[in-house]
């Protein structure tokens, strides 16, 4: 059994694929960064909506688990990204000619 080589090109962009995805998710973190350190030292605070004076602290909580779970689910993000597997289509069974 042989298993098919993969040429360099293939490797070339998966590597660019798996930066561009870093960097899109290192943007959105320090986004949500600069966003909750906005809300926890109160800038702009004059120009709040009234909803979000209330509910400061339920926001706040939102947004650092929002940051959390990025931070802790970003290897799964560029590995699926960047190496997406294949789907067996209708009436394909994945495991074989296995008839059980």
């Amino acid at each position: 059994m042989s298993k098919k080589q993969r040429h360099p090109k293939d490797a070339e962009v998966r590597k660019q694929i798996a930066q561009r995805v870093k960097r899109r998710l290192v943007t959105l973190i320090a986004l949500l960064i600069a966003l909750l350190l906005g809300l926890i030292f109160k800038l702009g605070e004059g120009q709040w909506p009234r909803w979000l004076m209330n509910h400061r602290m339920q926001v706040e909580g939102v947004i650092s688990l929002v940051i959390i779970l990025l931070i802790l689910l970003s290897p799964l993000i560029i590995e699926s990204s960047s190496n997406p597997r294949t789907l067996s289509g209708p009436g394909k069974n994945p495991e074989g000619p296995r008839l059980e």
